[in-house]
This record gives C-alpha cells, sequence and structure tokens, in this order.
C-alpha cells in the first residue's frame, strides 16, 4: 500500500511524464540571433492549447508535489536589481533561484512613470526547472508577461525531503517600483527618451557597432515548445555610454511569448560603450531574435 508520501511521488511524477514527454535541458540553446531583420506586428493572441493542458495538468503536479513536503515552505523576500529595474521579489518556496535575472520594466508602463505588481504561480521540478508557470494577478497583463518570462528564464535548486528532490509548489510577487530604484545612468537615460527629440545615437551615427561581451540565448517560452512553434521577435534597446543595455521594447513578435522571452534575454547583454568620434554616447540598437522549434528538438 502506498503511503501519502508515494503518492505525491506517483503522482508528481509518473502523471506529469505522461502527459508531457520531454522537458528542456537546463542550458540547452533555445534560440539564436539572426541579422536579416523580419517578422510581424506583436498582436493579442488568445491562450494556446498547450497553455491550457499545463494549467490542467499543473493542478495535479501541485497536488502531487504538496503531498510530497510535510509542511508548507515559508515565504521569503529577495530583490533583483540592475540599472533597468528593480523589483521586490517574494517568493513562497526555499528554493532559491540560481541565476540573477535582470527583470525588464514594461517600456510605456516606464515612461509614465507608472508602478505595478504580478503574482505568478509555478512548480519548481526535480532539476530546479521552472513548469506551468501561470500569473494569478497583476495590476496590468504586461506587468504578469513579463514576470512569468523572468520565471521561465530562471533555474531554482529543487527542494528535498531527505536526501530526495521533490517538486515543489512555488508562486512568487513582483513589486515594480518604476523610476525611483534606477541608478543614476539608467535615470540620465530615461529622461532622455522622455523628451520629443531625445539626443541618443543611431547606428550610423557611431564609429562603429558596438561589439557584444556577453549575450545569453533566451529561454524558449514553455507552451510554445510543446507546441513545437517557430517564431521571432524584434527588440529595441538603448546601450548607454556605459555598454550596459537599458529599457529593452518588443517591437514585435510573431507571439507575444516569443517577445517577452527575447525582450528578458536582451536585458541581459552587455557591450562595449559605443562611440562617436571617439566619445562615450548612448546608442539604440534593434535585433531579431529567432526562435527555432527544430534546432531545440535536436537539442534535447
Amino acid at each position: 500500500m502506498f503511503r501519502v508520501y508515494d503518492w505525491g511521488v506517483f503522482l508528481s511524477k509518473n502523471f506529469v511524464k505522461a502527459h508531457i514527454p520531454s522537458f528542456p535541458k537546463p542550458n540547452s540553446l533555445s534560440g539564436t540571433i539572426r541579422t536579416q531583420r523580419t517578422g510581424c506586428d506583436l498582436a493579442q493572441i488568445p491562450m494556446n492549447s498547450s497553455r491550457v493542458l499545463n494549467c490542467r495538468i499543473g493542478v495535479v503536479a501541485l497536488f502531487g508535489a504538496a503531498l510530497t513536503t510535510s509542511v508548507w515552505p515559508a515565504t521569503g523576500a529577495t530583490t533583483e536589481s540592475n540599472g533597468d529595474i528593480a523589483a521586490n521579489v517574494q517568493s513562497s518556496s526555499q528554493s532559491q533561484a540560481r541565476r540573477v535575472i535582470n527583470l525588464i520594466y514594461p517600456y510605456e508602463m516606464l515612461l509614465e512613470g507608472k508602478p505595478g505588481w504580478a503574482e505568478a504561480s509555478f512548480v519548481i521540478d526535480y532539476a530546479g526547472r521552472p513548469l506551468f508557470t501561470n500569473p494569478s494577478g497583476a495590476s496590468d497583463p504586461a506587468f504578469a508577461r513579463a514576470a512569468v518570462a523572468m520565471i521561465e528564464a530562471n533555474e531554482f535548486t529543487p527542494a528535498k525531503k531527505g536526501r530526495r528532490a521533490t517538486m515543489t509548489p512555488s508562486s512568487m510577487h513582483f513589486a515594480f517600483d518604476g523610476e525611483s530604484a534606477l541608478d543614476a545612468d539608467a535615470r540620465r537615460v530615461l529622461a532622455e527618451l522622455r523628451k520629443p527629440q531625445p539626443a541618443i545615437c543611431s547606428m550610423a551615427e557611431l564609429d562603429q557597432r558596438p561589439k557584444a561581451l556577453s549575450q545569453d540565448s533566451p529561454v524558449y517560452p514553455r507552451a510554445l515548445k510543446d507546441d513545437g512553434l517557430t517564431g521571432q521577435a524584434e527588440i529595441e534597446f538603448v546601450v548607454s555610454s556605459e555598454g550596459k543595455v537599458l529599457f529593452p521594447r518588443i517591437v514585435s513578435a510573431t507571439h507575444e511569448d516569443f517577445g517577452w522571452a527575447a525582450a528578458i534575454a536582451v536585458a541581459q547583454w552587455r557591450f562595449q560603450p559605443p562611440t562617436r568620434n571617439g566619445q562615450k554616447v548612448d546608442a539604440r540598437m534593434t535585433v531579431p531574435v529567432l526562435f527555432d522549434a527544430r534546432k531545440l528538438a535536436s537539442a534535447d
């Protein structure tokens, strides 16, 4: 006869495996940068079938994971911050994030000086990967999309019961604090962006195109990966005179999830400071990001 713990393991492991046959490798390449500019306008697209399925399976996984844990973990709080955005992050799980993700502030909200919040629930699997991420509330849908993209881009330390890693239900609350949390350099650039004619250079005005120093690939949105969908997004951002990426904005995307995943990835990049006539300047860049489901499948 199964004990309660064994039922939890059975439900969370076998039921999920039966419905989601493969998970992405934690460090697999899930997106590539393409040199040709293509794409279509970002539009509101209804929730697809995989996301609905993920929601239903997630309920069972949450139930199974809860059975494997004698008590729910205590709530903790951390702060994620870079020059672009700072947000207070509260987590309902003892599992710690393995990566420091520079969050993105929805561009229009930041220009308007509009603060906000978002909450999302998910399950941390045995390898520390977030599954079934879904927004549970937000002051604006844009904040919810940013929160979900940040969670899916991260990895976590899986919880353990004894020596066994367990699937753990979790949730995060994000408080987007607006420009008050920006550093001096980001506030300067933001003030310039709010002017009718910002003094920010185009690529054509620079001595040469800034060289990327670090350029992480985006994480494939799970719902779109499950459907095997290929797509792309075009992201515009500012490279500051210090080489930091500031204020990424989704110009276009074949699906909004591709847009947010690409924007999160771009927010982690670093460049050599752009120059004009030998002087460091702020510059605006636009890059297309391609998500190729065929390459993802070959990497799994």
